[in-house]
C-alpha cells in the first residue's frame, strides 16, 4: 500500500462517514425531530443535539484516519495484510464492541452494558486501546443510538485515560508480573 493510495481511503471513508451521519440525522429529522443527549442522562446538564454530528463524525473521522497515516511507515514492505492486522482489526473490534454496548443499553440490559464499560479499564492496562483505530470504531459504535457529539466527548475523555493507564500504570503491573514470574523478560 502506498500513501497514495491511503489518502484515497481517507477521503472515501470520510465521504462515507458523512454519507451516513447525513443518512441518521435527516432520517431523525423527518421521523419525529433530531433528539439530543443529557451528559450523564441527568436532566440539570445540558443537552447535545445529535445536529452537532454532522459536524463531529466526518471531523473525527478524517483526523483519527490523519493520525493513522503519520504512524505508517510506507518505505518498509507494508503490506495489506499488515495494514488489516494493525489497523482494521483493531477498528472492527472497538466498533464491534460499542455496538454491543449500545445493543445492551437500549435493551435494558444496563449492568452488561457498564461492566462492558468497567471492562475496558482493565484492558487499557495492556492494549493500547486509546489509539485512533481503536477510537474511530468505538466513536462510529455507539453513534446510531448516542448521537455525534456524544460519543466523541466520552471517547476522547476516555481515550485519555486509556493512554494514562496504558503508558504509566500498565507498565508497573508488568514490571511486578515479571519479578514475580507471571511474564516473561523481554516481553
Amino acid at each position: 500500500m502506498t500513501k497514495k493510495t491511503f489518502s484515497k481511503i481517507v477521503i472515501f471513508f470520510t465521504l462515507f462517514t458523512i454519507t451516513g451521519i447525513l443518512g441518521l440525522t435527516l432520517w431523525d429529522y423527518f421521523h419525529g425531530g433530531v433528539p439530543g443527549h443529557n451528559l450523564l442522562k441527568r436532566k440539570d446538564l445540558p443537552k447535545i443535539s445529535n445536529w452537532w454530528g454532522l459536524l463531529s463524525i466526518p471531523l473525527v473521522t478524517f483526523i483519527s484516519l490523519k493520525r493513522i497515516e503519520k504512524r505508517i511507515d510506507f518505505k518498509t514492505d507494508f503490506t495489506n495484510q499488515i495494514f488489516f492486522k494493525k489497523h482494521i482489526v483493531p477498528f472492527l473490534i472497538a466498533l464491534v464492541y460499542g455496538i454491543f454496548i449500545v445493543v445492551f443499553s437500549s435493551t435494558g440490559n444496563s449492568k452488561i452494558s457498564y461492566s462492558m464499560f468497567l471492562i475496558l479499564f482493565v484492558v487499557a492496562l495492556f492494549v493500547p486501546i486509546y489509539k485512533s483505530e481503536y477510537f474511530l470504531g468505538f466513536v462510529l459504535g455507539l453513534t446510531y443510538t448516542f448521537g455525534g457529539a456524544l460519543p466523541v466527548i466520552i471517547a476522547l475523555v476516555l481515550s485519555t485515560v486509556f493512554y494514562l493507564l496504558f503508558n504509566y500504570i500498565g507498565p508497573i503491573f508488568v514490571f511486578i508480573g515479571t519479578k514475580i514470574g507471571v511474564f516473561e523478560k523481554g516481553k
